[in-house]
């Protein structure tokens, strides 16, 4: 087994702790308890102290004056309390440091996205500054303590609260599968995808938690469908949980996906746990956590799938301490993929310059022929096979951005992608920046892979294909020294990166007249939601919707298991550069396709 290099990284690092961190409103009534939150990688350690007071909205006199990107002109009613902001506009640093000049003692952001929860907060160009804790809260809670300070006050406290009976279990005490994302034409026999659920709980309570339960439920929803429960199982340890302690990882039975001979059902499957004792819990919002894995019809990755954009989930980006050289890679197995193409590389980064003008990053394809069966990547054993070189126009204003680089052939730098020459085949993607500053790669903290390997350690399974990302920031010519990769100090999340696999059959389909399915696209120009209303002529068991670029890039694919005669599809474009591009519908007759123009 491998043994890495620990290093310590520069932005979004927050440092273990067993203490009890909680936001918890205390009144009114109605809202009363704990709250499930995100930290910020600025202002004090939650674990510190604890800071009370009543909850006041920012004002900052703008047109949209709850986000708090200018001075607060409500700063007599924010001194003393806890400032609630909204997501949006600017920098998180810059609305807490802002509440805090107005003499907030805390800041409480809140989501902006329905149903995305919390996500940890980058300190940006200020954040530095801040010396106030500072949280995030979902959408969903922000908006039920918006609409209680309608009838009265809301106090809140945020800190080291500590009680008397609380398990807790969060991301890193569970098992999830083995991938965040895999096409569904990689799963086609019995042992393909094997998951083992199973999950440890932190006591952070002041008494024994004896007789800890473990209850692991899987809901499984095809794109497009309503989701069923697949499995519910339970167990449950003898063992007393000491206080502020960890208990040992409890397994449940092993699950494995619905799948035949053409490859596994499409759509996502989510994962949740609840955890329970003898003991009375005092807080209950912190005994259950959920995280999802998909089948995907063309998207491959170690991140969770972002229902919203399509993308690898991005929760937080990193880099080396102090910026320059980085390359993070994703090792993936193609078990079924002979004459499939990789086709092109998803990956979310981030600049701390003021914006991503002319910064250049490189996206490689390396193949892996495990030439002595060690499971260990050694660097004689990699050869380069596609790449991609990209630069950020001289006009680009934004500082971060999701990519799609189309790969080209090594050997030919023809834009052909790379095509996979037999089943069974180990590649590895690498994402990387060559440069002087920092320069920041997304990692999904949400699917966390830290039970997964140390299972797979403890039962002498562990390979390098089991890591959530690898890391180098030196090169034997182009070829990463794999031989001295690293894993950043108590970071086992995945890196948020996915490559589009292309099947050879798309391109032999037969194209179908207006007399099989007919569709309208609206509207064409479209800048934000694209409308695909769809016709169907005759019966289908499903529906593919690809979008593709000029070039023939893939853009985004879905399938939609859950057909009727008439079908209503949209997609959110906001995202891509103005320009032209294609969609394309299949259904079990065949394809049809049409343009669209996205406008800035």
């Amino acid at each position: 087994m491998r043994t890495f290099t620990s290093l310590i990284i520069a932005l979004h690092f927050f440092a273990a702790s067993l203490s009890a961190q909680t936001v918890f409103i205390n009144a009114p009534e109605e809202l009363k308890g704990a709250y499930t939150y995100a930290t910020a990688d600025f202002g004090p350690d939650l674990t510190t102290d604890i800071w009370t007071a009543d909850a006041v909205f920012v004002d900052d006199g703008s047109a949209n004056p709850n986000q708090g990107c200018n001075a607060p002109v409500n700063a007599t009613e924010l001194d003393g309390k806890i400032a609630l902001i909204d997501r949006g506009s600017c920098e998180f640093g810059v609305k807490c440091l802002n509440a805090e000049q107005a003499g907030a003692i805390a800041a409480i952001v809140f989501n902006n996205t329905p149903g995305a929860g919390a996500t940890p907060m980058g300190a940006g160009a200020v954040g530095g500054q801040v010396t106030i804790p500072s949280v995030m809260l979902s959408y969903e809670d922000g908006q039920l303590i918006r609409a209680a300070l309608e009838n009265g006050a809301v106090n809140i406290s945020i800190g080291a609260l500590i009680f008397s009976n609380d398990l807790r279990i969060s991301a890193s005490d569970i098992l999830n599968a083995p991938l965040g994302i895999i096409p569904a034409s990689q799963i086609k026999a019995e042992g393909d995808f094997v998951f083992t659920p199973g999950a440890s709980a932190l006591n952070a309570g002041l008494n024994t938690a004896p007789n800890l339960t473990v209850n692991g439920q899987i809901e499984f929803a095809p794109f497009g469908g309503a989701a069923t429960e697949v499995y519910n199982e339970t167990t449950s340890s003898a063992a007393s949980i000491e206080s502020d302690s960890v208990s040992e990882l409890l397994l449940l039975p092993e699950f494995e996906p619905s799948f035949n001979s053409q490859g596994a059902d499409l759509g996502v499957y989510t994962v949740t746990y609840n955890i329970s004792s003898d003991s009375t819990e005092e807080v209950t919002n912190d005994n259950q956590i959920s995280s999802s894995f998909t089948i995907s019809e063309n998207l491959y990755s170690k991140a969770s799938w972002n229902p919203a954009t399509g993308d690898p989930r991005t929760t937080i980006y990193y880099t080396v301490s102090g910026g320059g050289d980085v390359e993070f890679l994703s090792v993936l197995n193609f078990p079924y993929a002979k004459d499939y193409t990789i086709d092109s590389i998803v990956v979310a980064v981030l600049t701390g310059l003021p914006s991503l003008a002319n910064v250049p990053m490189e996206a490689y394809v390396y193949e892996w022929n495990d030439l002595n069966q060690d499971s260990s990547i050694n660097n004689d054993e990699v050869s380069i096979v596609g790449i991609s070189t990209y630069t950020f126009p001289e006009d680009v204003t934004a500082t971060s951005a999701v990519l799609r680089l189309p790969i080209l052939d090594f050997f030919t730098f023809e834009e052909t992608g790379v095509v996979i020459p037999e089943d069974n085949k180990d590649y590895i993607i690498g994402v990387r920046y060559q440069g002087a500053d920092l320069f920041y790669f997304g990692f999904d903290l949400s699917y966390d892979y830290g039970q997964y390997t140390n299972l797979r350690a403890a039962t002498g399974a562990l390979t390098d294909r089991d890591y959530g990302y690898l890391g180098v920031n030196t090169w034997n010519d182009l070829i990463p020294d794999f031989e001295s990769a690293f894993l950043f100090t108590g970071v086992t999340g995945a890196v948020s990166t996915g490559v589009i696999l292309t099947s050879p059959e798309v391109s032999t389909e037969e194209v179908v007249g207006a007399e099989t399915f007919d569709f309208q696209l609206f509207p064409n120009p479209v800048s934000e939601q694209l409308q695909v209303n769809l016709d169907l002529k005759e019966r289908t068991d499903f529906v593919v919707y690809q979008i593709t670029d000029n070039a023939g890039r893939v853009i985004y694919t879905t399938r939609d298991t859950d057909v009727f005669e008439t079908e209503q599809a949209t997609f959110n474009v906001s995202q891509l550069p103005a320009g032209q591009y294609n969609i394309t519908i299949r259904t079990e007759q065949g394809i049809r396709s049409s343009s669209f123009v996205v406008k800035r």
